[in-house]
């Protein structure tokens, strides 16, 4: 199967992408995993499979994206840093290389501490700034982490995530930070999935102001919910900020949850530099669809 390029394609083609996250089992049957990227296909550009979420021991994702790639999906493959030492993380990208899977993106993750398995030990020994840099290099340049040439460079595109609810006196160092990642190789910038789009509309504009809008990328992030259950889950979920006067909204009635869903897609979508949207609900997917059509995002993206 030849590279993966849609993502990458439509990015640059001025098309706003879309995109959803699947979390790997905690087994090894990949078929219910499987049933959900099949339902997706028809509404996303890309599918993201993230990497042992919440530092739980699950089923490999560059398994689980070998299996969305061949099903026909593009794939964004994760790949946090928190269990990779530079040994690891070069052996998996060799191993994404030969599978002809492009699109990463490279993130720190929650420590192990927190996770299924408090007593294992994290292992990350590069900061995301540094291996950004290193995967640009060998994509670049063809040359392994300590400079030894390969045969034959592999050709990846890289992202990076960003935190956007910041304090006002945080915000250049978190600007500066971010720049440091696109200037060393990230090609796009997930942005942290919210409820409150001040913070993101406040923190875009800087981003804006600064011209990163113009060096990378940016795609948007939200959690979609169906009902205030789902939403007092999405609250327990660590740093996840769910403002008060979402509850009282939802409590109201029952349609209230998905009237705000769709309203905060077309106030993303409005946001200058703002270039996709990333759906990272694992609690929602029956919505995703819906949500989709009736705010005619598949009118912005190519057949």
């Amino acid at each position: 199967m030849t590279a993966s390029c849609r993502l990458q394609t439509l990015l640059a083609a001025g098309h706003f992408v879309l995109s959803a996250e699947l979390t790997p089992p905690r087994h090894h049957n990949l078929r219910p995993l499987m049933a959900i990227a099949d339902k997706l296909e028809a509404y996303m550009d890309v599918i993201q499979i993230n990497d042992n979420a919440l530092a739980q021991a699950r089923l490999s994702n560059l398994v689980a994206a070998q299996f969305v790639w061949h099903a026909g999906i593009e794939p964004v493959v994760q790949m946090t840093l928190r269990h990779r030492n530079r040994i690891a993380l070069q052996s998996d990208l060799l191993g994404l290389a030969a599978l002809g899977i492009r699109n990463l993106i490279v993130v720190g993750g929650y420590p192990c501490s927190v996770g299924s398995d408090p007593q294992a030990q994290d292992a990350q020994d590069m900061s995301t700034t540094e291996a950004i840099a290193a995967i640009n290099n060998l994509t670049e340049c063809g040359r392994m982490f300590n400079g030894e040439k390969i045969m034959s460079a592999p050709d990846f595109f890289v992202g990076t995530v960003a935190f956007t609810e910041v304090k006002s006196q945080d915000l250049e160092a978190n600007l500066d930070h971010l720049e440091a990642k696109i200037n060393c190789g990230a090609k796009f910038v997930q942005l942290q999935a919210t409820f409150d789009l001040k913070s993101l509309q406040q923190w875009m504009t800087a981003a804006v102001r600064r011209g990163l809008h113009r060096k990378a990328y940016f795609i948007a992030a939200m959690y979609p919910f169906k009902s205030e259950k789902e939403l007092n889950l999405l609250h327990r979920w660590a740093g996840l900020n769910v403002p008060d006067w979402l509850f009282t909204t939802v409590k109201r009635s029952q349609s209230a949850s998905f009237q705000f869903n769709l309203e905060l897609i077309a106030k993303i979508k409005a946001i200058e530099g703002i270039r996709g949207l990333h759906f990272r609900s694992a609690h929602a997917r029956n919505c995703i669809a819906q949500l989709v059509e009736s705010a005619k995002l598949r009118e912005s993206i190519a057949a």
